[in-house]
Order: structure tokens, then C-alpha cells, then sequence
């Protein structure tokens, strides 16, 4: 439960901040090439509910206009996704 409110909180946080989504380089779509659900869930924290990562996959993904396959648990919301 702490860690979805935790979640949560990092996810509203980032989407206040975000404000436009820079141009996507060529180096950014060689560092993060898509993945599928599968390998997103077995990257994330051991234990995490399947269905409240992948919607706060799409959440992340919709709110800052990234492709949904590339988004990976471990990107940070300014350095790599840039909100």
C-alpha cells in the first residue's frame, strides 16, 4: 500500500512538472528501445502488482506523450523522459 501512494506521488509530481516533451534524439531511442510488459514487470521491484504498474505505465505514458513500449521502470521523470 505505501509503495503505490509512493508511486503515486512520484507520478503526480512528475505530470505537475512536465511541460513539454522535448524532441526525441537518436540517442535517446537507442538507450531506451521498447520493451514489452513482460520484461517491464520483471524489471520492476520484486513483489509489485502487475496491473498497477502497467497503468501507471500507461499513465506516464499518455501524460507525457512517450511511446507506451518505452517506458521502463527505472527512468527517472526529468532526466529521461523529460518532464
Amino acid at each position: 500500500m505505501l509503495v503505490t501512494i509512493l508511486v503515486v506521488a512520484v507520478l503526480a509530481i512528475g505530470l505537475a512538472l512536465a511541460l513539454c516533451w522535448p524532441a526525441r534524439s537518436k540517442v535517446w531511442l537507442e538507450k531506451w528501445p521498447p520493451i514489452s510488459e513482460d520484461e517491464f514487470i520483471r524489471r520492476c521491484s520484486p513483489g509489485v502488482d502487475r496491473e498497477r504498474a502497467l497503468k501507471v505505465r500507461r499513465i506516464i505514458a499518455e501524460q507525457l506523450g512517450v511511446d507506451y513500449d518505452r517506458v521502463y521502470p527505472e527512468q527517472r521523470f526529468v532526466e529521461d523522459l523529460g518532464a
